[in-house]
């Protein structure tokens, strides 16, 4: 603090000096000189707090050491005080016979030597406490001195009350570093059970908040932000293409089913073609035909188109309701270990091969299979970003963590 105080007196002479110097002419030798001359007066006070801490510091150490000189002699003579009665007491118990303890006892009771060392002790502690309680007086006095001595005109902001609060929060650093190893627990563990892939990234963003305000007030590296930022963004991707694939595969289900009415339909109507068209000409014949035969034929035409769109809509209903396909351990390690969203992928595959004909199915194939390949890229990346992270002080031996530290700088500072 001494030498703080005197670089800040320094630094706040040579911004007088500036201020007052008359050989800058112009516009901006005014402006310079009103803010030197302003920051002079704010180092100023710095300056002060500076020294006025400084000094009651030093006093409270010259009173500090001679508390802890008063105690250690105290504790020197309770030690010795301590050695000389249980000295005495082993010496009156091993001479006393068995039968005769009780006799020896009221006879060490009344050993001066024993009454002697009893009191020294108890004199001791007196001492002891007596020395504690003038200290916590005297540390309670310099304390007092101090707050008076920063309770001066340079006061600061909310702002600095944040960063002051931030810094001294160890706890932030305590639980940004568990969450972060258990994001990359739980984010492993998603890979054969694909739920817990939201409690990682729930854990990812409590850890980047926390390295946002680490940053943000100077106690942490805007590196870690960065990262932080580039393991949510891979999150974010590799979400987003799982959503897409499912949506896709819902279409690509949806267009089946209409291929597959389409289909049943028109064969139903080729296996009974002649059958209808027959009904039809009874249904049209006017001539030797009563009206109940019409009205028949009629009804046969009817039935039939009727089983015609039922069969449709029960090869629609079939592929509606199918089973998504089963996934071999390689097809899903394809989709890093999420089986469901493997089957979905597989079950868009499927219906491009059933109907290869159409073109919407096989463009929804194409788009699954690249989202598929989205989702390994961005687990991949995440992987090597948090590897890197989390062992990168072990390959370049501190030297990565010095590199962050060159990224640390709070946002704007107020006096």
């Amino acid at each position: 603090m001494k030498k703080i105080a005197a670089y800040l007196r320094t630094q706040a002479a040579a911004l007088t000096a500036m201020a007052d110097a008359d050989n800058l002419k112009g516009k901006y030798a005014d402006e310079l000189s009103g803010k030197a001359r302003g920051l002079g007066r704010k180092l100023d006070l710095a300056e002060d707090r500076y020294r006025e801490v400084k000094g009651h510091l030093s006093n409270w150490a010259d009173e500090l050491e001679d508390f802890q000189q008063r105690a250690d002699r105290a504790l020197t003579d309770a030690q010795d005080a301590q050695q000389r009665i249980d000295g005495r007491s082993t010496s009156d118990e091993q001479e006393s016979p068995d039968g005769a303890k009780s006799s020896k006892k009221h006879e060490a009771e009344q050993d001066p030597l024993l009454q002697q060392a009893k009191e020294d002790l108890e004199e001791a502690r007196k001492r002891l406490n007596s020395t504690e309680s003038a200290y916590r007086e005297r540390s309670g006095h310099f304390a007092n001195k101090i707050r008076s001595s920063i309770d001066d005109d340079m006061k600061d902001s909310w702002w600095n009350d944040v960063k002051a609060w931030v810094a001294d929060a160890d706890w932030l650093d305590a639980f940004a570093e568990g969450a972060s190893w258990a994001a990359t627990a739980v984010g492993a563990l998603a890979i054969v059970f694909p739920a817990l892939g939201v409690i990682a990234l729930v854990l990812t963003v409590a850890v980047a908040a926390i390295h946002v305000a680490q940053a943000a007030t100077g106690n942490g590296s805007w590196f870690d932000v960065l990262m932080d930022l580039g393991a949510l963004k891979l999150a974010r991707n590799g979400i987003k293409a799982a959503k897409a694939i499912k949506a896709l595969q819902k279409n690509s289900r949806k267009t089946a089913a209409g291929l597959a009415k389409e289909k049943s339909a028109a064969q139903a109507a080729r296996s009974n073609a002649k059958a209808r068209s027959k009904a039809g000409k009874s249904e049209r014949k006017k001539g030797g035909t009563s009206r109940k035969a019409r009205e028949n034929a009629r009804a046969r035409r009817l039935r039939m188109e009727g089983e015609n769109r039922a069969a449709g809509k029960r090869s629609a209903e079939v592929v509606r309701n199918s089973e998504l396909p089963q996934v071999t351990v390689r097809e899903s390690a394809g989709t890093v270990g999420d089986k469901a969203l493997a089957r979905q992928v597989k079950d868009v595959v499927r219906w491009r091969d059933t109907y290869p004909g159409n073109a919407e199915l096989a463009s929804n194939a194409n788009q699954a299979l690249r989202h598929q390949k989205v989702v390994q890229g961005s687990w991949g990346a995440s992987t090597v970003l948090d590897a890197g992270d989390k062992g990168g002080d072990a390959l370049t031996g501190d030297g990565y963590s010095r590199s962050k530290d060159r990224m640390a700088a709070p946002i704007g500072y107020q006096w």
